[in-house]
C-alpha cells in the first residue's frame, strides 16, 4: 500500500507500527486486518458513493458498499452426529493363531529363563508379547461369544441414529434452503476495526460521511405535498441528510398508520416478500391517492446477480409460500428467489441511485397528484 499522506510505498514488513517510513505520519487502516482496506482505498469510496461530495452518506451506507456481493455459499447439509460404528468381530482362524502364537512365546520365555538365565531381559520381553496376544484372544474370544447381543445393541443404536437423520432432513425441507449468510463486515467489526482507528488517526469520521442517529429530521416551513413510507431507518437518515423532505415538501414516515390521508405516497422498500405487502398494504390504506413503488425490486436483484447484495433470512417454506401467494405478478425467476429465503436490503443500493429512485418516484407521485406540467415545490439547493 502508499503512504495516505507522502504517497511512498510501504511493504508489510515495515507497517507493523502504523507509521510512514517517509513521512513519520500515522496511518489508520491496516490492510492485514481490514480484508485489505486501507486509507487511500475507503477515501476512494466515499468519494464514489458521495459523487465527490455531493452527497451525504451514512455510516450503515459506508459499511454495506464494502458487503460481500453475490448469493450466500450453500451449505452442505450434515447428518447428526453420533452415528454407531458397525461392529466387527475375528474369525476362528484368527483366535486359534493368537492363541498358539502367544502360547508358543510364553514356551519360548519359559525356556530362556530356565536355560539361559543371563537372558532374562529377553525372556521378559517375549513373555510380554506372548501375554498381550493371549489377552487379545481372550477379549475377541468373549465379543465372539457375545456376537448376538453385541450385533442387535448395534441395530438399535442404528435405527435411532437414522431416526435423528430422517427428522433432520424433514426439518430442512420444513424450512428454506440452508445458507451461509455470515456478512463480511458486522456492524460492531466495521466499526471496531475500521471507523475506530480512523477516527483517532483522523479525529473523527470521513468527510461526508454522518452517523445515522445524528441525522435530525429536517421539513419545508411549508405544508408537505408527499409522503414517503420507509421502514428502514439508515435510508430516512440519508433522505433526510440531502435535504429530499424539504426540496420535495415530503413527510417521511416508517409504517402504514403514519400515512396522511390526503399526499400521494411513495413507498421505499427492501427487495423482499415484506417489502412487496408494504406496497399493497399502502395502497389498500390509502386508495383515493397515488403510490409509487419506488422500492428495490427482486427482479432488479435477479438481473443483477453478483452485482448485488444478497441476504438469506432462515424461515418456513409454508408461511413464505402463502405469503408469496399474496403477491401476484411475480415472474418465475423472482418466485424462485424469494422462495430460498433470499432477500436484498435498499440501504445496499449506491447512494446516487437511491436518491434517484426517490426523485423519480415523487415526480411521478406528484404528478399524477397535480398535473404533467405544473411542479408546486420549489427546488432548493443542496
Amino acid at each position: 500500500m502508499k503512504c495516505p499522506r507522502c504517497g511512498t510505498d510501504l511493504p508489510g514488513k515495515i507497517r507493523t507500527s502504523r507509521i510512514c517510513w517517509s513521512c513519520q505520519q500515522r496511518f489508520a487502516l491496516e490492510p492485514k486486518y481490514t480484508r485489505g482496506l486501507h486509507d487511500r482505498r475507503l477515501r476512494r469510496t466515499v468519494a464514489h458513493l458521495g459523487d465527490r461530495g455531493e452527497l451525504v452518506l451514512t455510516v450503515q451506507q459506508l459499511r454495506w458498499a464494502h458487503h460481500e456481493r453475490g448469493q450466500p455459499t450453500p451449505r452442505r447439509r450434515k447428518d447428526p452426529p453420533g452415528r454407531p460404528a458397525e461392529p466387527r468381530f475375528e474369525g476362528v482362524g484368527m483366535l486359534a493363531f493368537c492363541l498358539g502364537m502367544g502360547t508358543g512365546l510364553i514356551a519360548v520365555a519359559y525356556v530362556l529363563v530356565t536355560r539361559l538365565p543371563a537372558a532374562i531381559i529377553l525372556a521378559a520381553v517375549v513373555g510380554f508379547f506372548g501375554l498381550a496376544l493371549l489377552m487379545a484372544m481372550a477379549k475377541d474370544a468373549v465379543r465372539l461369544l457375545r456376537r448376538k447381543r453385541t450385533v442387535a445393541r448395534w441395530k438399535l443404536a442404528e435405527r435411532e441414529w437414522q431416526s435423528r437423520r430422517e427428522l433432520l432432513r424433514r426439518q430442512e425441507e420444513a424450512w428454506t434452503s440452508p445458507l451461509d449468510n455470515l456478512p463480511e463486515w458486522t456492524d460492531a467489526d466495521f466499526r471496531t476495526k475500521v471507523l475506530g482507528p480512523w477516527s483517532l488517526v483522523y479525529g473523527g469520521l470521513p468527510t461526508g460521511v454522518v452517523e445515522d442517529h445524528q441525522v435530525r429530521p429536517t421539513a419545508s416551513v411549508e405544508p408537505p405535498v408527499l409522503a414517503v413510507l420507509c421502514p428502514d431507518r439508515t435510508v430516512t437518515a440519508f433522505l433526510y441528510a440531502n435535504t429530499f423532505a424539504v426540496r420535495y415538501r415530503a413527510v417521511i414516515v416508517g409504517s402504514v398508520a403514519e400515512l396522511p390521508d390526503d399526499l400521494p405516497v411513495v413507498v421505499l422498500h427492501d427487495a423482499s416478500p415484506q417489502g412487496l405487502l408494504l406496497v399493497r398494504e399502502a395502497r389498500a390504506a390509502r386508495p383515493t391517492v397515488p403510490v409509487v413503488d419506488a422500492g428495490l425490486s427482486p427482479r432488479t436483484v435477479v438481473a443483477s446477480g453478483d452485482r448485488a447484495v444478497q441476504l438469506y433470512e432462515h424461515q418456513e417454506r409454508v408461511p413464505l409460500e402463502e405469503l408469496l401467494a399474496r403477491l401476484p405478478g411475480l415472474s418465475e425467476g423472482e418466485r424462485l428467489w424469494l422462495g430460498k429465503g433470499l432477500w436484498s436490503p435498499l440501504v445496499a443500493v449506491p447512494p446516487k441511485r437511491l436518491l434517484s429512485m426517490a426523485e423519480r418516484a415523487a415526480e411521478r407521485a406528484l404528478h399524477k397528484n397535480v398535473g404533467f406540467l405544473s411542479w408546486p415545490v420549489p427546488e432548493v439547493p443542496r
